[in-house]
């Protein structure tokens, strides 16, 4: 199913891959089925369907007279693969430039004197951060631990760091953190400066340090 976002919108080829997906998996699908899974009416999903029988991408198999399976062919098998490879390198190509903006930033922090950090903050961002890290990454930078006010969090792992409690923040040896949360970033930097940690050591990257 269509998912919305707010980075990519539903184009042509992307509800055709879906179609042609969805028919592969589900022949004995319905119009209304293929509707809700691309987000469209059940009379759009038709004309889609006509042009791609046109193209003979799929053939109908007339159950009744209201009953129809659709089928995808060997040319729809080869239109749909084209279309995921091509998704799929572009979806790479977003990814690198995304990679290299975060990559930029870390070179940044680095080039200030700061190597061992702390992130806070254990979610998509943090995972995001330590992806680049530990993956294949030049960034001279050291992560720690990360830190989570989440009790359920504490003493797990993401992607192989500890995480632990504000109140640990002393124990580890550290020339900084990093706030790896875009929807709490100021309230953790507030929190910080409020329990004496220097503001100079606080590393933030939606919003200015």
């Amino acid at each position: 199913m269509i998912k919305e976002n707010g980075f990519f919108l539903p184009t042509p080829k992307y509800k055709e891959l879906m179609i042609l997906n969805y028919i592969e998996q589900n022949p004995d699908t319905t119009q209304k089925e293929l509707g809700k899974e691309i987000g469209a009416a059940a009379s759009m999903v038709n004309a889609y369907l006509d042009e791609y029988e046109s193209h003979g991408y799929i053939r109908r198999e007339y159950i009744t007279s209201k009953t129809v399976n659709y089928h995808i062919t060997p040319k729809g098998l080869k239109r749909k693969n084209f279309l995921n490879i091509s998704y799929l390198e572009q979806l790479m190509d977003l990814h690198k430039l995304a990679r290299e903006g975060v990559e930029n930033y870390l070179q940044e922090i680095s080039k200030k004197g700061f190597k061992k950090i702390l992130l806070y903050g254990a979610g998509e961002v943090a995972e995001i951060i330590l992806g680049v890290i530990k993956f294949g990454s030049s960034v001279d930078l050291d992560i720690i631990a990360v830190v989570d006010d989440d009790l359920e969090k504490r003493g797990k792992e993401i992607l192989g760091y500890p995480i632990i409690s504000a109140v640990d923040i002393k124990k580890y040896e550290h020339d900084g953190i990093f706030i790896s949360s875009y929807t709490y970033e100021d309230i953790i930097k507030q929190q910080l400066i409020k329990k004496g940690y220097e503001k100079e050591k606080i590393l933030t990257f939606f919003t200015e340090s």
